[in-house]
């Protein structure tokens, strides 16, 4: 595209990123790619399904903000082309969820899409300008990035669970020692399932934009529960833990459909069978169940093995706030800048004091305006990191 068209587009993107449509903030996806370029039989998922306007209309701001809500940012895009030198929206496009596959959680290929380039607005001044899949640049909290943080990615969260990935595995090696055959399991796998639970969990509340927090708390720790008022406690019983029953039946499921050695995060994610598919959607569904706990005032409380504590949790203001929190400005937190923790609100102010407390926990805290912060301990100082939200 013409470098002045794609300014405008920028130009016009960003204007409406500002507007509210019945008073909601608007989020879209702008499709840069003209119509004839997308073939007239594409389908959603593999594809797109392209729904002309006749007549094509003008781009602006204005007409930005009335498609919007016609055109879901999960499934849908706005597309526009060059016409006469000048941009106008030539319709609609059907694309589907599955290109949402690395952020959303979940086993779906990601579609090999050439389209180029899609601009993403999510919220007042949050756009990326994507280009094939790949993020090329963004505005996120007043500042241009060139790549998205997602902490999922880090190496310092998978270490803070390798006893418990270590279990898992030791547990399901005795079960297949029992077989004529024995399947290893890798680490990276059990690890990849979790996060994938937990990034659906974090999906499903920005999108319901009450806000919410997740602890994840070592139970085996000196201070498990300390400084912690649990309003709603589960039973400590197998549907408490159901993600842990779920995890072990994807576990043996995979080692019965291979005589390889070992079984990885690929082997799930190629696995197209109905019990593999059941299981997947039942994990997700305890993701769909935190995130519904977490719209009761509180936070809700997971242990390490993601086993559900309870919910509507208050950290007790008698937990001593650290002196000084860190914002990290890369995915491990080794570059960082001290932050003021009288900038944030309530619920960040508890996370520092949790993770100030539970060095070896975890706190997620997700906004009302779907903003999400990681916390956790490093080298004993409290550090949060932001959460890239321009998908």
């Amino acid at each position: 595209m013409d470098h002045e068209l794609l300014c405008e587009a920028l130009s016009v993107a960003f204007q409406a990123s500002l507007m509210f449509e019945e008073g909601r903030p608007i989020r879209f996806r702008l499709l840069l790619t003209p119509l004839g370029e997308l073939p007239a039989d594409g389908a959603p998922n593999d594809g797109v399904l392209r729904l002309r306007f006749d007549p094509s209309r003008s781009l602006h701001a204005d007409e930005l903000r009335r498609l919007s809500p016609s055109v879901p940012f999960e499934t849908s895009l706005i597309g526009a082309q060059a016409e006469d030198a000048k941009l106008r929206i030539w319709g609609l496009a059907h694309s589907g969820p599955a290109w949402l596959a690395p952020s959303w959680g979940g086993r779906s290929p990601v579609p090999n899409w050439t389209y180029d380039p899609i601009i993403h607005v999510t919220g007042p001044g949050q756009m990326a300008v994507r280009s094939a899949g790949a993020m090329v640049g963004g505005l996120e909290r007043g500042v241009l990035v060139d790549a998205l943080m997602d902490v999922f990615e880090s190496e310092w969260l998978p270490a803070l669970f390798v006893r418990e990935r270590e279990v898992v595995q030791s547990e399901h090696a005795a079960l297949q020692a029992k077989t004529s055959s024995p399947t290893q399991v890798e680490q990276s796998l059990i690890g990849r399932v979790g996060q994938q639970m937990l990034r659906r969990a974090i999906q499903l509340i920005r999108g319901a934009r009450h806000g919410g927090m997740i602890l994840v708390t070592d139970t085996a720790a000196p201070r498990g529960f300390e400084g912690l008022r649990l309003k709603y406690r589960f039973g400590q019983d197998e549907p408490s833990h159901r993600y842990r029953t779920l995890l072990f039946q994807i576990l043996e499921g995979l080692a019965a459909a291979t005589s390889k050695a070992s079984v990885g995060w690929s082997d799930f994610a190629t696995n197209a069978s109905s019990n593999m598919e059941r299981l997947e959607q039942s994990v997700f569904e305890l993701s769909r169940l935190i995130a519904n706990l977490t719209a009761v005032d509180g936070a809700v409380v997971l242990d390490k093995r993601l086993g559900l504590l309870g919910f509507g949790a208050e950290v007790s203001a008698e937990l001593p706030s650290p002196t000084c929190v860190w914002r990290a400005r890369d995915t491990e937190g080794r570059e960082r800048e001290s932050y003021d923790i009288e900038n944030v609100g309530t619920r960040h102010r508890a996370a520092y004091r949790f993770v100030n407390d539970h060095p070896e926990g975890l706190a997620i805290v997700v906004s009302q305006d779907s903003n999400v912060v990681f916390v956790a301990s490093r080298e004993r100082e409290v550090v949060f990191w932001e959460q890239s939200v321009s998908l």
